[in-house]
């Protein structure tokens, strides 16, 4: 049953919901989610939520009775493990989420990542699950891919899939990297969101990891970022308000309040809200009063490539190979815990810093990856400086990092396979 609080949500609350997540920067958290898709090791296809060994059924059981952690259910079926260790969850067509628990360092972060890759792995060779390491399926056509059995995926894929060509694509095909970092103050809300919005481009750059599709090279280097930006051009991409001067958690929430809502959770489960704004949901009294739970919904369902809960999380990277996987919370954290790093970054991206310039540097490092340009300056010579930037703060900061040599080793390891320079070989 869900209780209704009896004071309506207004708009005034809802700031203070980011504004009351301010945190001193002595208690700064950072933390990551990332996605893998399993195929069938003998057979060759995506596995099924249920059926054998090689199914996601199968392996949720198996990562289960060999981590501490409890099992989460949506009526019979079995969705996740939730764990001191983090959360494991499903996406649409199967994909595997790891959601890591908030951690202190990088160090820290690096080595729950690789505790989870080590289960994952032997999940993988007991089932028979091969996982891959691109971000888009390179093989499997949309209508072999299964889907899984969530109540929010009934709502979201018919919604999503009358919005946009590619939306059933992103929902079950797709794979990236996510990361999460506090903020102080509405000023540093502001700069970290803007810098991690200029340096979106270069993210996608140097992480692009999804050229093929259908069992051929789609002419892009992150057809992943392509695809999102046929999804839905309501909830997707960057809203124009970002590249506004005035631009500041109040004017991201007013936008976010104008956003279509896609869910609402009653007694009786998730229900669609039909594409009513928030803004207009909180309106309604009585039994239809909305609630915070339907606010965090709706902020979930935000696919903007830099979103805010009470954290702010970074989006722009597709998924890596294992070995580094972990070079993606390191760009960040490296962009946006420094100050001197985050004002480099954002005079860095102050060439593509108007709405149309974004879009075309982020269609340009979809296509091109490294070979594109954002406002009129190599994305090569962009990213070159921002690995230089992360790089050379990062080793100054070993109650961070623990030791350089391996926290930052998958970055400039990455650096180094793609013909850059800023991080001076130490790959």
């Amino acid at each position: 049953m869900i209780e209704k609080d009896c004071a309506p949500l207004t708009r005034e609350g809802l700031l203070g919901y980011f504004l009351e997540a301010c945190t001193p920067r002595d208690q700064w958290l950072l933390g990551m989610e990332f996605e893998k898709m399993g195929v069938d090791a003998s057979a060759g296809h995506r596995i099924p939520y249920a059926g054998g060994n090689a199914s996601v059924q199968s392996f949720l059981h198996h990562y289960l009775e060999r981590r501490d952690g409890d099992p989460i259910y949506e009526g019979e079926n079995l969705i996740g493990v939730d764990g001191t260790w983090g959360t494991i969850s499903l996406e649409p067509g199967g994909q595997v989420e790891w959601s890591s628990r908030p951690c202190v360092t990088l160090a820290r972060l690096a080595e729950e990542l690789e505790t989870h890759h080590r289960f994952l792995d032997d999940a993988g060779s007991a089932l028979g699950i091969r996982w891959l390491d691109e971000a888009m399926d390179p093989f499997t056509p949309l209508s072999d891919v299964p889907w899984m059995p969530k109540a929010r995926y009934k709502i979201l894929g018919p919604y999503l899939g009358a919005r946009g060509r590619l939306a059933h694509q992103m929902m079950t095909q797709t794979t990236s990297i996510q990361c999460a970092f506090d903020f102080e103050s509405p000023e540093d809300w502001t700069r970290k969101f803007r810098a991690a919005a200029l340096m979106a481009p270069v993210a996608v750059a140097l992480f692009a990891n999804s050229s093929m599709a259908d069992g051929k090279e789609t002419g892009y280097r992150s057809f992943r970022q392509a695809v999102w930006r046929e999804t839905d051009p309501d909830r997707c991409g960057l809203p124009s308000v970002v590249f506004e001067p005035s631009f500041g958690i109040e004017a991201w929430l007013d936008w976010v309040l104008d956003a279509p809502s896609i869910f609402l959770l009653r007694a009786r489960g998730l229900i669609p809200a039909g594409g009513v704004s928030f803004r207009r949901l909180m309106e309604r009294s009585g039994r239809d009063t909305v609630t915070m739970e339907d606010w965090k919904l709706h902020l979930s369902a935000i696919f903007t490539e830099i979103r805010s809960y009470a954290y702010l999380e970074v989006r722009s990277a597709d998924l890596q190979p294992a070995e580094t996987v972990m070079a993606v919370p390191v760009f960040w954290a490296g962009l946006l815990y420094d100050d001197d790093v985050l004002s480099a970054a954002l005079e860095l991206g102050s060439g593509h810093d108007n709405f149309q310039a974004w879009n075309e540097a982020m269609e340009t490092a979809a296509r091109s990856g490294l070979e594109g340009s954002a406002g009129g300056r190599p994305l090569r010579e962009l990213a070159d400086r921002a690995v230089a930037l992360v790089v050379n703060g990062l080793e100054k900061r070993p109650e961070f990092v623990g030791d350089p040599g391996k926290t930052l080793r998958p970055l400039c390891s990455l650096a180094d396979r793609l013909g850059l320079h800023g991080a001076g070989g130490r790959g």
